[in-house]
């Protein structure tokens, strides 16, 4: 089944690796996926500050990173 979120794809290093990180579009926030591999679910505050709300903890400068890739993307 195809998946009917909005997502796209670009190329992140975590842990010393460079990992293809897919960003889908969800009703209250983002899931991010290393891989293939489900990793985190993502938001935005209204001062669009960035946070985590669930999986793996990732660094804040990966979470911020991945949100300006999401902010770059759909604006």
């Amino acid at each position: 089944m195809e998946e009917q979120n909005p997502a796209f794809n670009f190329d992140l290093v975590y842990a010393g690796k460079v990992v293809n990180c897919k960003v889908v579009m969800q009703p209250q926030g983002y899931e991010v996926i290393f891989d293939g591999r489900f990793m985190a679910t993502i938001a935005h505050t209204d001062d669009w500050t960035w946070i985590q709300e669930s999986g793996v903890i990732l660094p804040d400068s990966i979470i911020e990173e991945i949100g300006l890739h999401v902010e770059s993307e759909y604006k």
